[in-house]
């Protein structure tokens, strides 16, 4: 069996390698962050940030004096889109751009995305479409069977470069610490 000062002589032997291994380390895991971070903007503000706003210009511009046309009454008019909590949200499980509905001036749903007088309007179901695909890509948790979602992924990595900062820190300061005891 080796002497204890020696184990201790021989890990403060490769403090600084392995301090070394670790910067790179967390060099990569910061690049791959790096990397994420702008895949998440383009997804965010190219694809989902565009399909909502594309999609509140067509309710307000087009879609309101349709549905107004065809079920207003001159005692209830004037219609208005009423925005939902989790209209434009990115969440894995309620985000979208579905959570509107086009009401008149009694608060009586007018229009519904899949409920009250809906029309399967092409423009609202394949922005809808466009913003539930940038948000699964964005949300998708890495335990539901896939690992694209670029969120989660920045999650983790953050959790490991994390990990391999309290690494480095430790095995840096064992060099003097166990040198004491050489």
């Amino acid at each position: 069996m080796a002497d204890p000062n020696e184990i201790l002589g021989g890990m403060t032997d490769v403090v600084d390698e392995q301090v070394e291994n670790l910067d790179s380390s967390i060099s990569q895991v910061q690049e791959q962050i790096d990397a994420y971070t702008e895949e998440i903007d383009g997804v965010e503000n190219g694809m989902a940030g565009v399909a909502e706003s594309e999609m509140t210009t067509y309710l307000n511009d087009t879609k309101l004096a349709e549905i107004q046309d065809d079920y207003g009454d001159p005692l209830t008019i004037p219609f208005s889109v009423d925005y939902g909590g989790n209209y434009g949200t990115i969440d894995y499980t309620t985000g979208g751009i579905t959570d509107f509905t086009i009401i008149d001036n009694a608060q009586i749903i007018m229009y519904e995305y899949g409920g009250v007088n809906w029309d399967s309007d092409v423009t609202i179901t394949k922005l809808v479409s466009d913003y539930a695909f940038a948000n699964d890509y964005l949300t998708r948790p890495l335990t539901s069977g896939a690992t694209y979602g670029l969120y989660p992924n920045v999650e983790t990595l953050t959790s490991a470069k994390n990990i391999l900062q309290a690494n480095k820190s430790k095995i840096a300061a064992s060099k003097t610490t166990f040198e004491d005891y050489v």
